[in-house]
């Protein structure tokens, strides 16, 4: 569903939004995103596997999920990578029990362990998974991260799953883009593999930045709207390429660079979403946003022609309104 709302031009979102991404403190919120569980390995395979399980299970509020996450790591022991390529469910299966995180069981873990063992001996790494099933190095990023999400959900998992259904906890940690859902946490895990720029790892060469979609959550679509990078209603695949689109105006080579700056702004408080005296007065994103869009519209000068007793016509102008009329009008 599409609103009525209105979108920004290019020209104007280009200031606001490379100094917020120039100027962002990204060190103060690294301990409050979920890049900090794949941050704390050095090794490529580490980063790369531990991210994907981050993101997998990604739903619901860091601190939330990361306690849960943490026993999981605890478990797999200093290398993660290590752990999963020599999984035995049979000899290991019992290491994640206690395990609980809403839709997700021990089960759903065994589950990513054995499928991601089975991708590994396959294709050596994560990313050669996906560049096998990445038919056209310039097309859409959907139909391979389609094919890179079903090598888990198709993997050999019938001694865990009786009669080949999967559960509903593991289904729901590779949602598919042919669903038409925002697939935020597999557009996340792909940022922190393929951005060659920090906060990222840019672990994959093999996929150009210029291809990746916004990983759209909560803080980014109600950002979005707020700054005119959309006017869709529903979070869904279509919003992902809607603001994305409006992003690569700005930044073509790179237009996913903005969203980590841009979630946390929202997610630290900085951005209301309503106009506020104290938080938006430093915001360096007052000049395209909506809530302040329509302050100014509604203090711009109004021509009015009245009737004198004669009938003549005469023109007035009303100037904006001054001191409480004005906070009145910003802050109601």
């Amino acid at each position: 569903m599409v609103s009525c709302g209105t979108v920004t031009s290019s020209s104007a979102l280009r200031q606001p939004l490379e100094r917020l991404y120039r100027e962002f403190d990204y060190d103060a919120r690294l301990g409050r995103d979920a890049i900090q569980f794949p941050l704390r390995y050095a090794g490529a395979a580490d980063r790369e596997l531990v991210g994907l399980l981050t993101c997998c299970l990604a739903y619901g509020r860091v601190e939330l999920f990361g306690r849960a996450l943490e026993g999981v790591l605890r478990a797999m022991g200093p290398s993660p990578a290590g752990f999963v390529r020599d999984f035995d469910p049979r000899r290991q299966a019992g290491v994640f029990d206690g395990f609980l995180y809403r839709f997700n069981r021990p089960r759903d873990l065994v589950a990513f362990c054995v499928a991601a063992r089975d991708v590994l001996a396959r294709h050596g790494t994560l990313e050669q998974c996906f560049l096998a099933g990445d038919a056209d190095p310039r097309g859409p990023l959907g139909p391979p991260l389609e094919r890179f999400a079903r090598a888990f959900l198709d993997a050999d998992l019938r001694e865990l799953f009786p009669r080949g259904r999967l559960s509903r906890g593991y289904r729901h940690l590779f949602p598919l883009p042919s669903a038409g859902g925002p697939c935020k946490r597999l557009l996340l895990y792909m940022r922190w593999m393929v951005r060659r720029e920090a906060p990222d790892f840019g672990l994959w060469a093999g996929v150009s930045p210029a291809r990746l979609l916004v990983p759209v959550d909560t803080h980014v679509e109600n950002m979005s709207r707020a700054i005119g990078l959309t006017r869709r209603r529903s979070r869904t695949w279509r919003m992902a390429e809607e603001i994305t689109a409006r992003l690569a105006a700005v930044d073509a080579a790179d237009p996913v660079k903005y969203d980590f700056a841009l979630c946390h702004t929202r997610m630290s408080g900085d951005c209301r979403d309503r106009r506020d005296p104290v938080v938006c007065p430093p915001c360096g994103l007052r000049t395209i946003c909506r809530h302040w869009r329509r302050a100014r519209a509604a203090a711009a000068p109004i021509s009015l022609r009245p009737v004198t007793r004669d009938g003549a016509a005469t023109t007035a102008s009303l100037g904006p309104p001054t001191g409480a009329q004005d906070t009145a009008l910003r802050y109601q």
